[in-house]
């Protein structure tokens, strides 16, 4: 039995490889900026403060075209959050 060609799919499949690899590429850059972030808000703690009753680290900051981003690294599991909030909403830190 001779092998099917099927030039559209393999195109496709081949636009996939691309696609997955590059996300790959930026996961990897993600998780090591994420890491870092991580490191930098535990060395800054002190400066930073965490909250009384949870323990997170908050640190609020000018997001560029955003009016703020605000960080939140939840301790224990080192959940990290980075969202952005508009100008009108309050920002608890």
């Amino acid at each position: 039995m001779s092998r099917v060609k099927i030039d559209v799919i393999e195109v496709l499949a081949d636009t996939y490889v691309d696609a997955r690899d590059k996300r790959m590429k930026l996961t990897k850059k993600e998780v090591d900026a994420k890491t870092e972030l991580v490191a930098a808000l535990h060395e800054h703690a002190k400066e930073i403060g965490k909250h009384p009753d949870t323990g997170e680290i908050r640190y609020v900051y000018d997001g560029g075209e955003k009016a703020h981003r605000v960080i939140v690294l939840k301790p224990h599991e080192e959940t990290l959050k980075v969202k952005d909030v508009e100008a009108f909403e309050e920002v608890d830190v």
